[in-house]
């Protein structure tokens, strides 16, 4: 096996391990233990985004120009750090200071694991639309398998979730170690003239790519969104804390699934239907969570899921397929740029409504939301990819 083929395997390891997040399934209960409102949840998840915005696009861009497996590795570095901090945490301003670590380590990492697994993969996009369903439920595989880790370790003490928590954290960094770099074309103009033509092939050059892009980050953040509202959801229907861990489980493994199965559903219904039944799982989940106040409303937050493992391989790989391999990392960091800033926007707007008005009118908000700007974006980019695949 040459070493390439081994980057492939690593990647998902890689993967595996960042997205083993012991934390997470109980994230909401801790920082609220920490006397936090949802507004400064909210609020401190929007400065995450806004942290990795800022070093999104510059550290990418050093992978472009530099190497993908050094920006992976620092990357890594400070993701394990930024877990160690966790421990000592108590208020808002160390919690705060815990997410930026966290979204500095986010942006190196950011377009850096993907590039490396693009790259290191035969030119065939079956196979690439096959790697990538791979990963990314390998992701969230981890973050059922950490879930369920979770379960048992907080029936014992927080501190054991935390300890847990901070081992598995420092995993992706002594994995990127072992990387070897993808040779691939270098950019060689100045450093404005090189962003400048990323962001131009994107956003400009080509339509489809842009309405593509768009819509990416669209439905990205619906399904990202709603991750923060489930737990606060979970609570006010009366089920115990203890057991959403096992319902986080079974949410990624929806997800993970759905990623894995996505090309051959793709092969068999088609990449438009399944593109509109993305973004109506979506739409769908907020109304109906939000308009029925049921418990049994919450098993709704599945067609998140579904939708979250539909998008990552039809809108990320389609995107990357379209990318040239010398700028690829800077492109998906752009991508997870405006993604940040989207969320950063919409995030502390639907804490102040949940904070004032309650779950249900966030809900409902953010399903409204997400259905006009669906249908200014997606119908425009059916037509034209539409088109795309005619001829």
């Amino acid at each position: 096996m040459n070493t390439l083929n081994q980057n492939v395997y690593k990647i998902y390891v890689h993967g595996f391990f960042y997205m083993f997040l012991i934390i997470v399934p109980i994230i909401i209960p801790f920082f609220e233990s920490h006397g936090l409102s949802m507004t400064e949840i909210l609020f401190i998840q929007g400065i995450f985004g806004v942290t990795v915005a800022v070093f999104e696009v510059p550290s990418a861009y050093l992978g472009d120009i530099w190497g993908r497996k050094q920006i992976l590795i620092l990357g890594s570095f400070i993701t394990g750090l930024g877990f160690s901090t966790l421990y000592f945490a108590q208020g808002f301003y160390e919690l705060l200071g815990y997410e930026i670590l966290l979204g500095i380590g986010a942006s190196f990492i950011s377009g850096a694991d993907l590039s490396i697994l693009y790259d290191s993969l035969e030119d065939n996009r079956i196979v690439k639309m096959k790697a990538m369903g791979h990963f990314h439920a390998l992701q969230l595989i981890g973050e059922s398998i950490a879930a369920l880790i979770c379960a048992a370790l907080i029936l014992y003490s927080m501190n054991w979730v935390l300890w847990a928590q901070i081992f598995v954290g420092w995993i992706p960094f002594f994995v990127a170690l072992t990387l070897k770099e993808p040779p691939i074309e270098r950019m060689d103009g100045t450093h404005y003239e090189n962003i400048s033509a990323v962001f131009r092939f994107i956003l400009k050059d080509s339509l489809i790519l842009r309405q593509l892009f768009l819509n990416m980050t669209l439905w990205s953040v619906s399904t990202f969104t709603a991750v923060w509202l489930i737990q606060k959801y979970w609570q006010e229907t009366g089920y115990k804390t203890s057991y959403l861990a096992f319902f986080w489980c079974g949410c990624n493994l929806t997800a993970a699934i759905v990623g894995k199965l996505a090309p051959s559903l793709e092969k068999k219904f088609g990449s438009v239907k399944l593109l509109y039944f993305l973004a109506f799982c979506s739409v769908m989940a907020y109304l109906i969570m939000g308009l029925f106040q049921a418990s049994i409303a919450i098993f709704f937050a599945l067609l998140f899921y579904i939708s979250r493992g539909l998008n990552f391989t039809l809108y990320k790989e389609g995107f990357n397929h379209r990318i040239p391999a010398k700028f690829r990392n800077t492109a998906n960091s752009i991508n997870s740029l405006f993604f940040r800033l989207f969320f950063f926007t919409l995030g502390p707007l639907v804490g102040v409504i949940i904070d004032k008005y309650g779950i249900q009118y966030g809900l409902i908000f953010l399903g409204t939301f997400f259905i006009g700007i669906g249908i200014f974006l997606l119908r425009p980019f059916i037509k034209n990819y539409e088109q795309e695949i005619s001829n």
